[in-house]
């Protein structure tokens, strides 16, 4: 027999479905076979209500049947306040085939597809697949200095941070007071010694990766002044360039962040994506993210038009 399974998940709801499909591949030396049963348990039990739908199709096949047999089921997370949980599913089936000498009881599980609801984020429930790791795409056309600098960072550092071709995630950082340290240390206190350069258009200063971050420079230096330095500088035909910063050593390398000198709107701008980003793809506390800029195609090597 072929089975093919589907989890369908909705990360605005506590409600999901699974879809399943029966099929004959072949029948050798037997007349039929019957699905006398079909377990599909969510776990922990306690944790999620199950609505079993009926087969459509016969759940009978005899040797040359090509129909399928679907089914669809209905989960409901029992929501808690403030609350998580981790789901897993096994599959245990029965199957009455007369003329076999043993029957058949397959049983399979796989944990790739535990499913995760919580009520954490976004003011809503919903639930997703905490086992993928999700990209947040920077949209170059509202803040293309901004995301071009963070490109230049995971091409250039050694750390790569967000970067999907070093499988270096960024992890979110839930706690808004750390986050906060984090941003301070980087960029407003005097400790960071923000001095932008003047060519610079746009003076607010752009921390890459990002405060709410567990990979944020704030995390283990005293300032921003140790991040690689850089200034965008639009051009005359509306394209920017981005500079590096010579208030500021050049950088090694070896650096663990960046800062540059934004637009404000463009700082803002980007900002406001992740925090959509983390309420939409439901991102909790140290979760792993890639980051997706919209220069991946340029040679980090020649001149890159930032327009």
């Amino acid at each position: 027999m072929k089975v093919i399974q589907e989890i369908n998940l909705n990360p605005k709801s506590n409600e999901f479905t699974t879809w399943t499909e029966l099929s004959l591949v072949n029948m050798t030396g037997l007349t039929s076979t019957t699905l006398t049963s079909f377990a599909e348990d969510c776990w922990p039990t306690g944790d999620c209500t199950e609505s079993t739908g009926p087969w459509i199709g016969s759940t009978t096949w005899t040797p040359g049947d090509t129909h399928v047999a679907t089914r669809t089921n209905t989960y409901t997370w029992k929501k808690t306040t403030g609350g998580e949980s981790k789901l897993d599913f096994t599959w245990d089936t029965a199957w009455s085939t007369p003329s076999a000498g043993v029957q058949a009881v397959p049983k399979w599980n796989n944990s790739a597809f535990d499913v995760r609801c919580d009520s954490k984020v976004g003011g809503n429930t919903g639930c997703v697949f905490p086992n993928y790791t999700p990209t947040l795409q920077m949209n170059t056309k509202k803040y293309p200095a901004a995301a071009a600098y963070y490109w230049v960072l995971m091409e250039k550092l050694a750390s790569h941070p967000g970067s999907e071709q070093h499988n270096k995630p960024l992890h979110r950082l839930a706690d808004e007071a750390k986050a906060k340290e984090n941003r301070d240390k980087m960029c407003m206190l005097t400790v960071a010694e923000w001095n932008p350069h003047p060519n610079a258009d746009g003076t607010s200063c752009d921390e890459y990766p990002f405060a709410k971050s567990r990979e944020s420079g704030g995390m283990s230096l005293s300032s921003g002044k140790h991040c690689a330095q850089f200034y965008a500088d639009r051009q005359s035909d509306g394209s920017w360039m981005l500079e590096l910063d010579n208030n500021y050593p050049y950088p090694t390398w070896n650096e663990i962040c960046g800062r540059a000198a934004v637009p404000a709107k463009q700082n803002t701008d980007a900002g406001g994506d992740l925090g959509r980003f983390t309420s939409e793809i439901r991102l909790l506390d140290n979760d792993a993210y890639f980051v997706q800029t919209g220069f991946e195609y340029c040679d980090i090597k020649s001149v890159c038009n930032i327009s």
